[in-house]
């Protein structure tokens, strides 16, 4: 959930359709005219990030990142400001404030301040285990992260390999994984999880005596019929068919 805060309306609506908040994990967008109502939806939600005018009439950008610091929400923040003078950006570093942009924003500054504070949150889950520890016994380098999700699926095809999970195992959020992973491979990461799988359970079928719903558990799945499905549209024929193809 992301909350955008300010006193101008076509400020709220300009940042609301700048970028598509859903690629980037955020199912919710609230929307607040001042400080005050701002202060309630915080309250009420914890949005995971806030966007906020700076000077606001009653209650500013930096009140209300004040406020998230003081009860520990887990709220990032990114203020936007038309003042540029160093006491406000000094303020909002003392507050915790992710990204502090200067009116105009401009879209491709928004998106790589967007893109910072979801890797600063990468970071700063990654800093509370061990930097050489890999996911579950994976060696992991940070700077090559994809291959390391790769590995994962590959030892894990069985496990539950949701977007949330593959997100926490990474310490990254689930939506900045997905869009990376998409960018670095150009491929879908579900695809890839079930191209995975679909080539483990043609290999057990091949080389193995278990029988169908055996093996469709054993790759992740647990209705026979999608799984069915899924192996005809990687393969052609069914299950069952491919065994008998290869018997």
């Amino acid at each position: 959930m992301v909350l955008i805060v300010d006193d101008e309306p076509y400020m709220i609506e300009y940042i609301k359709k700048l970028v598509d908040w859903g690629s980037y994990g955020f199912t919710q967008v609230l929307t607040a005219k001042g400080g005050s109502m701002a202060r309630n939806l915080l309250q009420e939600h914890h949005p995971e990030l806030l966007i906020t005018d700076i000077k606001m009439p009653k209650i500013s950008g930096l009140d209300l990142s004040r406020i998230i610091k003081e009860n520990h929400y887990p709220t990032k923040v990114i203020i936007i400001s038309g003042y540029s003078e160093f006491e406000y950006a000094q303020q909002a570093v003392r507050y915790g404030v992710s990204e502090y942009l200067v009116k105009p924003v401009l879209k491709k500054d928004f998106e790589e301040s967007l893109g910072r504070v979801l890797e600063k949150s990468f970071d700063k889950a990654a800093d509370k285990q061990s930097r050489t520890k890999g996911m579950q016994g994976i060696q992991c380098d940070q700077r090559d992260v994809i291959t390391c999700v790769k590995k994962y699926i590959e030892v894990n095809y069985g496990k539950n390999l949701s977007l949330d999970a593959l997100g926490e195992i990474a310490h990254l959020h689930p939506a900045y994984l997905s869009k990376i992973f998409k960018e670095t491979t150009e491929e879908n990461l579900s695809n890839y999880i079930t191209d995975v799988r679909m080539q483990k359970a043609a290999q057990l079928l091949e080389q193995t005596e278990l029988r169908i719903h055996e093996i469709m558990e054993q790759v992740g799945y647990q209705k026979s019929q999608y799984f069915s499905k899924l192996f005809k549209a990687r393969y052609e024929v069914t299950p069952k068919a491919y065994r008998r193809m290869k018997q």
